[in-house]
């Protein structure tokens, strides 16, 4: 396997934390272990977000309008993520933002 190599500044109480958990349970062997299978896990409750899965429906719709992908590559794509949504998640998700959105853009007396 291929590695890459990533910089990263955390807050001192954050290391502490960090290194406080590892010296209590020894669990990891060392910080760039636990950082590694904290980013696993986190990019997997992303892709099981449905919110998230919306957005790269989103994306992938805009793309396709710019794009000279076949109409059967994207469909396989479109098919694949939209078996990852629930509909009432999907809507409900969509709604949520778009009151977020038209919060933020015009203020919460709407």
């Amino acid at each position: 396997m291929r590695y890459a190599s990533v910089s990263v500044k955390f807050p001192v109480e954050l290391d502490t934390e960090i290194e406080r958990f590892l010296e209590e349970t020894g669990i990891y062997t060392n910080k760039s272990e636990f950082i590694k299978e904290a980013c696993r896990g986190h990019l997997r409750d992303l892709n099981d977000d449905t919110a998230i899965a919306a957005l790269r429906l989103e994306q992938l719709l805009a793309q396709a309008e710019q794009s000279r992908e076949s109409d059967r590559a994207i469909d396989t794509q479109l098919t694949a993520l939209g078996e990852k949504v629930d509909p009432d998640d999907l809507e409900r998700a969509v709604t949520e933002a778009r009151e977020e959105t038209a919060e933020q853009v015009y203020g919460s007396d709407t």
